[in-house]
């Protein structure tokens, strides 16, 4: 049998634990709360580690940006409209007026739907079976509509989206986030893709005035992405594709124009961790002296928890 050679542990050094810089120390772990503890309280309760300082960071710049009123932008996916968050940004716009909302097409669809008809998010798998998904007549004349409103007064989807909404008064307008941003003279942009959306399989859908339309919006959100130079924050909430890439081309575009952009806070909140919002909205913006960070969970419960936080901590 072979005799292999083993190493000498007993010449190894050792040195004292009073001698090393310990990650771990008593004051930094969490603390149980009381009953009926307030979101302070829960706040400060949370250990000093990892992604609860990361939360704890992306509410103060928050906060920061609201106090000295530098611009707030929300990148969305319409997860955030089908579990329910509208209200929640629109009290959000009572709090801060100095915002943009960002959305992909399917904001706009679900956005349309509940201002007209309290209901959205239809049965995907149930419907594709008899070749009814995506087939409801009303949405597409909507949609139609809005184009065509965009088409008339050359301005981009989002500002028409709130304008017919505006105009034909629907019985359900206070939950539409379109029609709250305009109230509100915010800026909603829509940044459509084309052959994603059920919109696209109706007789009435106009690609070209999509393209034309969103184009506009692009602008308008590549100016507010200027406006968070110096200050202000960008988060992407539920977007895994479209608006991280929308962002990186507005940030490339106000780099170009301004050698000094920089020194702003981006967050990226989601259920699952993304190449696109991981690289597009934490990493590659935070190189140029910004802030990144990525949280993950499910939107009905991390965005009530943010705006909660924000609440309480700038009171």
């Amino acid at each position: 049998m072979a005799d292999f050679k083993k190493i000498d542990l007993a010449k190894v050094k050792t040195y004292s634990i009073k001698e090393r810089a310990s990650k771990v120390r008593l004051d930094l772990l969490g603390q149980p709360v009381s009953a009926g503890c307030s979101i302070d309280e829960f706040l400060k309760s949370l250990p000093k580690f990892l992604k609860a300082e990361d939360f704890k960071k992306v509410v103060e710049r928050i906060i920061r940006a609201i106090m000295e009123n530098h611009k707030i932008i929300f990148m969305i996916g319409a997860h955030n409209l089908k579990v329910g968050l509208t209200p929640l940004y629109v009290d959000f716009m009572d709090i801060h007026n100095n915002l943009h909302f960002a959305g992909n097409s399917a904001v706009s669809i679900h956005d349309l739907e509940i201002a007209f008809f309290g209901a959205t998010s239809e049965d995907v798998l149930e419907n594709l079976q008899d070749g009814s998904f995506g087939f409801v007549e009303e949405t597409a004349r909507l949609y139609s509509e809005m184009l065509k409103l965009a088409r008339n007064e050359g301005i981009g989807l989002g500002h028409a989206q709130g304008r017919l909404i505006m105009d034909q008064n629907p019985p359900y307008k206070e939950y539409s986030l379109a029609y709250n941003c305009l109230k509100r003279e915010i800026p909603l942009t829509i940044h459509a893709s084309i052959g994603t959306d059920i919109v696209n399989q109706h007789p009435g859908y106009d690609g070209a005035e999509v393209g034309r339309a969103s184009f506009e919006d692009f602008k308008i959100f590549a100016d507010s992405v200027m406006q968070i130079d110096n200050g202000g924050v960008a988060l992407n909430v539920g977007s895994a594709v479209i608006l991280p890439e929308v962002f990186l081309k507005a940030v490339a575009v106000c780099k170009n124009l301004n050698p000094e952009f920089g020194k702003y806070a981006t967050a990226n909140f989601d259920m699952l961790t993304h190449y696109r919002p991981t690289q597009n909205v934490v990493n590659r913006p935070a190189a140029l002296d910004s802030e990144g960070y990525n949280i993950t969970g499910h939107h009905e419960l991390m965005i009530p928890l943010l705006f909660a936080a924000v609440k309480s901590l700038s009171k």
